[in-house]
């Protein structure tokens, strides 16, 4: 049969067309040619029974096979073939952008890599004209295919996608190499991202209006757009930064510029813009390597000098660097400037030494000296190696530079090694013997003076520089079991018994006259300076407390009224900044000022002292030495710490140290740590003794120990801070610190290189200090043993 033929039979409905056609179809799915031109023409006319059928499988088959007649065969029905096949019969039919619906998102990127250009060029178009959920379907498909087929003709799309998509499309402009099309598009929707530093920098490419940039976090992200270097992003922030002319924003420009961006110096050199402030200004153009500018601005270094003072140590460093290839910078000048002493201190050990290495080459010996004289001995010791045979012309210079140049480098580092911790171990300065128990002690404010009292009935304040008695004050009628320092020369002194009926009193000691304050039955137990002006606490056997001002006014009140029952006040300690006490007996309880508002800070084991820390902590003791350090949390105390020694001698808080020191039973004296109460041995007693007292100066400087034996020791605690004047630069020393080396000189148990180390910072000090009238802070306490006699 011809064509015609077979078409004519099937068209039928009776059984032998209803055969008749299957055989066609059956053939023509196996790809019969002859087969498929028949059903192309059955395809061809509308009135035929299985058209339909005709149409669907040709499109399908030219899907398929790209049959080029069975192509024009469905161009010429309008032929769609169902399933897989749809879409590209609809875009060889420019159907496609019509009928499209979002769950066919998924199969368009096959279509913009069809073979057919027709198919590829529908399938472009209905991305371009996708809008809604079709349209955000096509880009969840362009993020999951990464495909840039799909990309491009949807950011040609005049619909912004959903602002997720959005943000994914500016982070991948800011984070990949541009992408005219993807800027283009991002411009032409005017969408910025949504947060951070992408939503910053969007801004900068769409914002319109200039006021905006100069706004935080805006201002940021232009400065770090135009530090992106060539880019369509740093054109876009270099138009806007020129358009704003925005001088704060100029300033900032400049200052991070020389922090190391090239993006920014190379802008800052295209447009000529520099900081406004002429010191700034030069250190810009040195370190942005406009060399000509800088030399023009800055001939002398004197600018530059004055950066450099002002610099961070790590700015420091980068001058440092961009001043070396400079050439014919004087070095020297830039970095000490006009006032070598007062620069050294700032000045690193790098930067010392390439300092005497320029002066040793410029063979400019004076100089050299005064930065050795000016630098910590360790490093002063270290840089002798340069001297070329100079020694100073007067006698009493050249004694300091022999001894320097005889102290080995390594013998700083042997002094520093000698401290356990970096911290040296106390040394008992000087012992005074009384002829009696030494029942309290007390430092005088003023000065390096000490009060002591004793069973024999009188009390005297002794010149710790000279071991002389200044004052003696007699006429007690009992003990004298507790003294108090208050300043302008005036002594509290508080009467002691064994009988809790016979009468005691408090007095005024001063000008070597005694006036009587208060009497009460039984003894003073206690004295502590509750005010700066020198108003005073005293706890007393029958069960009061005494507040007394500075003129001398008592007022008693009982101790039950701070909660502690009927109980009678064992010791007192306060805080005299904040005026809160601290008042112990079986209970601990903590006051306010003029004794307000109690605390019960602790209940038991009975504490038998305290001393305030600060004004919310306290570190207490009881007899078998266990130590506590409590703090105050609202309206009640807190538990933060304990360590134990054995048994209780004393208890003291130097100030402004924030490290309390208690003494054992043996003598033997602990720091505890501010922070968890632990107790480091800082002095062994080289015999038992049996302390009965242990008080801090006010000035926290010294220390002493009095004992049942009627000994009062000495020590000199400034030795603690001697890792840090050792690393310190001499220059930044004061007469304190020479009291502090001679102290640490006497400690027996240095090595010689250390020694030889201390000695020279000793006679470094001794030489510097020469001239001075009056060095009042270089106290040193008179060494050795004592016999006194009150």
């Amino acid at each position: 049969m011809t064509a015609g033929e077979r078409a004519a039979a099937c068209a039928g409905r009776g059984p032998f067309a209803r055969w008749a056609g299957r055989r066609l179809f059956a053939a023509a799915e196996r790809g019969d040619a002859a087969a498929r031109a028949d059903v192309a023409q059955v395809a061809r006319t509308p009135e035929h029974r299985l058209c339909e059928r005709a149409r669907s499988a040709v499109a399908a088959w030219w899907a398929k096979d790209r049959d080029p007649f069975l192509r024009q065969v469905v161009l010429d029905v309008g032929a769609v073939a169902a399933g897989e096949w749809r879409l590209p019969t609809l875009a060889l039919l420019g159907r496609l952008a019509a009928e499209l619906e979002p769950r066919d998102a998924v199969k368009v990127p096959p279509l913009l890599a069809d073979a057919d250009p027709d198919v590829r060029e529908q399938a472009a178009a209905a991305c371009r004209e996708a809008s809604g959920p079709l349209l955000e379907a096509l880009w969840v498909q362009a993020a999951v295919r990464r495909t840039w087929p799909l990309r491009e003709p949807l950011l040609a799309n005049a619909e912004a996608p959903p602002p997720h998509v959005v943000d994914g499309l500016w982070a991948d402009f800011l984070g990949r190499p541009p992408e005219p099309l993807l800027l283009d598009a991002l411009v032409r929707w005017g969408r910025p991202a949504s947060y951070g530093r992408d939503e910053a920098l969007s801004v900068v490419v769409l914002e319109t209006d200039p006021g905006v940039l100069t706004r935080q976090p805006y201002r940021d992200a232009l400065i770090e757009a135009l530090g992106f270097g060539d880019g369509p992003l740093s054109e876009i922030a270099e138009r806007k930064a020129l358009a704003l002319g925005n001088e704060e924003l100029t300033e900032e420009i400049c200052a991070k510029a020389m922090s190391g961006s090239p993006g920014l110096a190379w802008f800052c050199r295209k447009h000529k813009v520099a900081p406004k402030d002429q010191v700034k200004r030069a250190l810009f153009f040195l370190m942005t390597e406009q060399r000509e500018q800088y030399l023009d601005l800055d001939p002398d270094g004197s600018l530059l000098s004055l950066a450099y003072a002002s610099a961070s140590a790590g700015e420091r460093a980068e001058i440092q660097d961009f001043m070396l290839t400079a050439g014919e910078l004087d070095l020297v000048r830039v970095i000490v400037g006009d006032d070598r002493r007062a620069r050294i201190p700032s000045l690193s050990p790098e930067e010392v030494e390439y300092l005497a290495e320029e002066l040793a080459a410029r063979r400019e010996w004076d100089d050299l000296w005064a930065i050795v004289q000016d630098v910590p001995i360790g490093i002063g010791v270290g840089l002798f190696r340069l001297f070329d045979g100079w020694v100073p012309r007067d006698d009493d210079t050249r004694r300091i530079f022999e001894m320097y140049l005889e102290t080995d480098p390594s013998a700083v580092a042997d002094l520093l090694g000698h401290l356990p911790d970096g911290r040296p171990h106390l040394i008992r300065q000087a012992r005074f013997l009384f002829h009696g128990r030494v029942n309290d002690v007390s430092f005088a404010p003023e000065g390096p003076f000490l009060a002591a009292a004793g069973t024999n009935r009188v009390a005297g304040v002794f010149d710790l520089r000279t071991a002389q008695l200044v004052e003696r004050y007699g006429g007690f009628a009992t003990s004298v079991g507790r003294v108090l320092c208050t300043g302008d020369g005036v002594l509290i002194a508080g009467e002691r018994t064994n009988r809790v009926d016979r009468e005691c009193r408090v007095l005024r000691c001063a000008d070597g006259a005694t006036r009587t304050l208060h009497k009460t039955p039984g003894s003073i137990t206690s004295l502590a300076l509750r005010s700066e002006d020198g108003g005073f606490v005293a706890g007393t056997r029958a069960g009061n407390l005494l507040l007394g001002d500075p003129g001398g006014h008592v007022e008693s009140r009982p101790v039950r009224a701070l909660r502690l029952g009927g109980r009678w006040p064992r010791s007192v300690a306060a805080h005299p900044a904040s005026g809160r006490i601290a008042v112990l007996g079986k209970l601990l309880v903590v006051a306010d000022a003029a004794a307000g508002n109690p605390v019960v800070a602790r209940t038991e084991p009975p504490t038998a002292r305290a001393v305030f820390v600060d004004a919310d902590t306290l570190v207490c003791a009881d007899l078998a030495g266990q130590v506590t350090r409590l703090r105050r949390s609202g309206h009640r105390f807190e538990e933060t710490g304990q360590a134990q020694v054995g048994g209780l001698g004393g208890l003291a808080a130097p100030p402004g140290t924030g490290e309390p020191m208690v003494m054992d039973r043996r003598g033997d004296l602990y720091a505890i740590d501010p922070e968890t109460a632990a107790a480091t041995i800082v002095y062994r007693a080289p015999e038992a003794q049996n302390p009965t007292s242990l008080t801090v100066s006010p000035s926290g400087d010294f220390l002493a120990v009095g004992d049942a034996a009627g000994h009062t020791d000495l020590f000199d605690l400034r030795v603690r801070d001697l890792p840090h004047v050792v690393r310190r630069p001499v220059v930044d020393l004061v007469p304190r610190h020479l009291g502090i080396v001679g102290t640490a000189l006497a400690d027996t148990a240095l090595s010689a290189p250390a020694g030889a180390a201390l000695r020279l910072l000793h006679a470094c000090l001794e030489h510097r200090f020469r001239f001075d009238v009056e060095i009042g802070d270089a106290v040193r306490l008179t060494a050795g043993e004592h016999d006194i006699s009150l």
